[in-house]
Parts: structure tokens; sequence; C-alpha cells
């Protein structure tokens, strides 16, 4: 079945987004704790290891429309990889502006996360637009039963 390979495609980018963070995260830890271990406290290793954590989530959330698009192109292999580098170029420009920065979706993952300095309201702008996206990316992967029938 198309949707249950689907399903287990989105699970698995997922696992990975998160094992990924937290691999970044074990290996910057055990340099600072190699070149810096005096300035290690256990409450920075537990909010930087939040920020990772949450990064690996957002950023699934993220890029899921770009899953789903994969998933729903069939063979749009090039496609979606020319549109994820667009996506992911375009944040850095979104970096720049606090206005773009409180709606992008790669970089309100920052927002979320506590990597960037933002109030309440760049929070939950943040919460919304991810939540947008993980809606987008049901939209999209809703039809994918219907086209194969």
């Amino acid at each position: 079945d198309e949707v249950k390979l689907t399903l287990a495609k989105m699970i698995l980018a997922f696992v990975f987004s998160v094992l990924i963070y937290l691999l970044l995260f074990a290996i910057t830890f055990l340099v600072e704790a190699v070149l810096h271990l005096e300035a290690l406290s256990v409450g920075l290793v537990l909010e930087n290891l939040k920020i990772y954590f949450l990064d690996g989530v957002g950023v699934f959330f993220a890029i899921s429309p770009i899953i789903a698009l994969v998933a729903r192109m069939k063979k749009g292999y090039w496609l979606a990889l020319v549109f994820a580098e667009i996506y992911s170029f375009a944040g850095l420009f979104a970096s720049m502006s606090q206005q773009l920065k409180t709606v992008y979706p790669m970089t309100t993952v920052f927002n979320i996360s506590g990597y960037y300095n933002a109030n309440m309201f760049q929070v939950l702008i943040g919460v919304v637009i991810l939540m947008v996206c993980v809606i987008l990316s049901l939209l999209i992967l809703k039809g994918l039963n219907r086209k194969t029938k």
C-alpha cells in the first residue's frame, strides 16, 4: 500500500532528522569537553541538548512538504532536490530580516528551539508556521491512494 510506504518514509525521515541533530550535539559536546571541560556546566549541556533536539524535530516539520511532494510526484527526485536547495538557500536571506526570520519555516525552527533570541510571540508564530507545514504535507499526501486507482 502506497500510503503505508509513504508513512514509513515520513517516520524514518523524522527519526533520521532527530538522530542527525543528536549526533551533531554529541560531536560538539565531545569537542567542547576536550577543549574547554572546565567551562561546561550541566545546565549549559542540557540547554544545548534541548536546542539540538528541537532543531531536529523542527527541521523535519519544515521540510515535510518537500518530502510529501517527492512522494506525490513519482520519480521527481531531481526537481525535489532543486526545490530543497532553493528552499534552504532562501533561508540564508530570510535569516537576515527580522520579519522573515519570524515566518520562514527553516528559521522559525531556530526561534522555537532557542538558538535565536526570540520573544514568545515569535515562538508562537513559529509553531503556527510549522503546523501549517505539517497540514500542507498532509494535504499533499491525502490524494496518494486516489492517484493509484
